[in-house]
């Protein structure tokens, strides 16, 4: 799935999620059909993300590795390459060197 460039017709919560001490901000929005996500931005660093539902992470710019938990092997995903969370656990994800910019997608 490929998220796109502009979001029209949508709720957006002015109040940033922050995590790690500002190292990751997004906004949640919610669009006419229902569907959460948040667009985000990670510095570089290291972090564990937990879930509640299952979620898709697309990374739209910049460059991330990532586990899920459970999984042996770690992937590599750039602009426009995705991997699935299940709900209920969490993944690792590192960004080695600039920012990385992603939408998530929930449910």
């Amino acid at each position: 799935m490929q998220s796109p460039e502009i979001f029209k017709n949508v709720d957006a919560k002015a109040l940033a999620n922050v995590f790690f001490q500002g190292k990751v901000v997004s906004h949640s929005i919610t669009d006419a059909n229902g569907v959460r996500r948040s667009l985000g931005v990670c510095q570089s660093g290291s972090y564990t993300f937990t879930t509640g539902d299952p979620e898709i992470m697309e990374i739209i710019a910049g460059s991330v590795r990532a586990k899920v938990d459970g999984e042996d092997e770690w992937g590599t995903y750039g602009p426009g390459q995705s991997f699935s969370i299940p709900a209920n656990t969490s993944f690792e994800m590192v960004v080695e060197e600039g920012l990385a910019q992603y939408v998530c997608i929930f449910g």
